[in-house]
Order: structure tokens, then C-alpha cells, then sequence
């Protein structure tokens, strides 16, 4: 997510389709303030996966660890040798 563009409610509302179908593609998030309330975002769905994905591997250890060692690592397997891992299982 570069930049989250900032509406108020009202301008968000006057906007709405051309804000969800814009998000939805992934082209831009928003922030939308209401009075009284704490600012929502509209992102898209595959964003939202993402970031919820990202969060699930930090909160394990082992996940983490395991993407440490292999950014130190550096050495690269060949496609081949990770397909056939993945038709194994």
C-alpha cells in the first residue's frame, strides 16, 4: 500500500463505486474519517489476505526464523526440485 488517499465520509459516500472498484483493483487504498468515529480503510481483498498472512508468519517464531535463514543463505533451488517437494505432499 503506497499511498492511502484520505476522504471524509461524505465525500467517500458521493464516491463510493469509483472508491470500491479502484481499491478492489489494488490501484489505491483509502482512508475515510467519520465525525465521532475512528477512521476506516478500504483496501482491497488481496491486500487485506496479504497483510493478515504477513502477520500470521511474524507471530510464529519458527516462520520467521526460517525466512531469516534463508535471506542469509542465498543459495537457490532449482524449480524442478520444488515441484516435485510440492507433489509429494
Amino acid at each position: 500500500m503506497d499511498n492511502i488517499i484520505t476522504y471524509t465520509a461524505s465525500e467517500a459516500r458521493k464516491n463510493f463505486y469509483s472508491l470500491v472498484k479502484k481499491a478492489s483493483k489494488g490501484l489505491s487504498s483509502y482512508e475515510i474519517n467519520l465525525r465521532d468515529a475512528s477512521p476506516v480503510v478500504l483496501i482491497g481483498k488481496a491486500e487485506l489476505e496479504s497483510w493478515l498472512e504477513t502477520m500470521d508468519i511474524m507471530a510464529s517464531p519458527e516462520e520467521a526464523m526460517a525466512i531469516a535463514r534463508g535471506k542469509k543463505d542465498k543459495t537457490a533451488t532449482p524449480l524442478e526440485k520444488i515441484l516435485k517437494e510440492l507433489e509429494r505432499k
